[in-house]
């Protein structure tokens, strides 16, 4: 189970420089309209500086993205955090 601390991170993304709402971390965020081609690539350059990590292209599979639970496994993923959040 990802950090609550990393998905509420994650959420005051959308809210603040997106101007949009997630109510829950398991929303299909392409479904529902959240991201779409321009609000996905501010998604990539965020994670990018929040986190220092580098996307490629080869990683840029909407399912990595689809919801704020993947979004934080796959910085979780890339950045280590899950290793320093075990108990």
């Amino acid at each position: 189970m990802q950090d609550r601390a990393l998905y509420d991170e994650i959420i005051r993304f959308f809210a603040e420089r997106l101007n949009v709402g997630v109510t829950a971390v398991d929303t299909d965020l392409f479904e529902t309209g959240v991201l779409d081609s321009l609000t996905f690539v501010d998604l990539v350059l965020y994670l990018e500086q929040e986190f220092g990590i580098k996307i490629g292209a080869e990683e840029l599979e909407l399912e990595n993205f689809r919801s704020v639970e993947k979004i934080a496994a796959f910085a979780t993923a890339h950045t280590g955090m899950e290793k320093a959040g075990a108990a």
